[in-house]
């Protein structure tokens, strides 16, 4: 039975009616509750508020019921998967990003000297852990700290915190991913890992290398009790699954022997994570990592790609030449796939950013050291565009509740079911557009993605299509007055 046929049960029970009452009384066809309290049918939405209205449930009741209804519509994987990638989303909107150069002492709260040996409690693990990172990292600068974790560990938010306190420091880490054969939980449990790894990403200026490879932990088993460590240059921190023992050794040859295993095992991964601040790589990464079929975008703007023809590019694009007339050349490659796309082109932004762009003409995902903002004519005809495009289909543009969906403002998010998911910053991003951008590989990872902003519309997530249309008319509207009164 499911959770929503089984918490029903419970709730009707708890009225103390008949069903035949109850149905009778909310307005709901009698032979609909059975067959739900069955799992032979689903609830019509109507259905479902009539009864929560009548049976007077209280508010965590009717979060619950909810939660199971949305269960049940999408499927248990699939609803736990889109409530992983938006706590992602929140997270990573949450990051707190500066150029803070603050000295040692304010972040080592306490010293004490650690001794090789065993390590008893999770507490007491913990601030071992914590003592030895901080005193490896500074130490001096450029150190460098391998690691390979579970995947419920505090270890990456001290990381964090580190680099935002301007240390400098470089950390690789071995990631293990579950294959798509592992059965139930297994995507969730991937993106789970994703809530780690992305953060560090962003926030180590390019200081953070993952490797990835596939595990099976559904059927392996280790007889090694400290089967995760971390290695620093002059420590070896053995730990097991829940970090609540620990072995730590600074014996050179051990660490040595250590590192080269390492070593020897990133070699045999694949890369997670690639970084590229150079205009011309990231035109190539689009091109390179984009089906034709497809293109699925979340960023604080509409994705206007489809919009800019040769004429627009090079009126807005300014550069050094043969530079500029390379670039010129790549974008206007990469546009007319955009152009060309009948389907599938979906894109997810915020009303305020659609804002931005019609005040300003500011385009966030592009240098401002090379593309000037576009006039107020040239805004309009993008605008009426997009509004036709949504009113007719072919785009699937939807603009997301703030309160119930956290769009990133510093990062353009694409994802495509062959090739994985791509972060590129922004102009909001602390050091600017592409200074910092990701590329996470793995076709179930980006298919997970591309499935997550398919179920967008009509989802709780965005405004229905009749208000993301008004809000266009609204804009056009506003610049059409505008550029009368010129």
């Amino acid at each position: 039975m499911s959770k929503f046929s089984v918490y029903l049960r419970t709730l009707l029970d708890k009225s103390g009616e008949p069903i035949s009452r109850i149905a009778e009384k909310a307005g709901v066809e009698r032979t609909s509750i059975h067959k739900a309290l069955k799992d032979e049918r689903i609830l019509s939405y109507v259905a479902l508020k009539r009864l929560i209205q009548y049976l007077e449930l209280t508010l965590p009741e009717i979060r619950e019921l909810n939660q199971y209804y949305e269960m049940l519509l999408q499927g248990e994987d699939i609803y736990e998967i889109q409530e992983s990638i938006c706590e992602l989303l929140s997270d990573i909107s949450q990051l707190h990003f500066s150029n803070n150069t603050q000295t040692g002492s304010t972040i080592l709260e306490e010293r004490t000297s650690i001794q090789e040996g065993l390590v008893y409690g999770k507490p007491q693990v913990e601030k071992d852990i914590r003592y030895i990172m901080h005193q490896e990292i500074l130490a001096g600068s450029d150190q460098e700290i391998c690691l390979f974790l579970p995947q419920e560990c505090f270890v990456p938010e001290e990381l964090i915190r580190l680099w935002e306190h301007g240390k400098r420091f470089q950390v690789n880490q071995l990631v293990a991913f579950r294959p798509n054969h592992s059965g139930e939980g297994t995507n969730l449990a991937n993106f789970q890992l994703l809530q780690q790894v992305i953060p560090m990403a962003l926030i180590s200026n390019g200081q953070y290398f993952a490797y990835y490879y596939f595990e099976d932990t559904a059927s392996s088993v280790s007889i090694d009790p400290f089967p995760y460590f971390i290695i620093t240059p002059h420590f070896l921190i053995r730990m097991n699954q829940k970090m609540s023992m620990a072995q730590v050794q600074t014996s050179s040859e051990v660490i040595e022997l250590y590192q080269k295993y390492f070593i020897q095992v990133r070699e045999e991964c694949q890369i997670l994570i690639s970084y590229t601040n150079d205009l011309v790589e990231v035109l190539g990464a689009y091109m390179d990592a984009t089906a034709t079929e497809g293109y699925f975008t979340i960023m604080l703007q509409p994705c206007f790609g489809r919009y800019y023809t040769r004429e627009l590019i090079q009126k807005y694009f300014h550069g050094e030449e043969p530079w500029r007339s390379q670039v010129i050349e790549m974008a206007n490659q990469r546009m007319s796939v955009l152009r060309d796309m009948k389907n599938n082109y979906y894109t997810i932004f915020s009303e305020t950013g659609l804002v931005q762009f019609a005040e300003t003409g500011i385009i966030v995902d592009l240098p401002p050291e090379y593309v000037s903002p576009l006039d107020v004519a040239d805004r309009l005809e993008i605008l009426r565009k997009l509004r036709d495009d949504v009113d007719n289909g072919s785009v699937l543009g939807c603009i997301v509740d703030g309160g119930k969906l956290s769009i990133p403002p510093y990062l353009t998010m694409t994802s495509d079911p062959k090739y994985g998911v791509h972060f590129y910053t922004t102009r909001g991003f602390i050091r600017g557009a592409y200074t910092c951008n990701l590329h996470i590989q793995g076709a179930n990872i980006g298919k997970s993605f591309c499935e997550f902003i398919k179920s967008m519309p009509n989802s709780k997530f965005v405004y229905p299509k009749e208000k993301n249309i008004a809000v266009l008319d609204r804009l056009i509207h506003q610049l059409e007055e505008a550029g009368e009164g010129r």
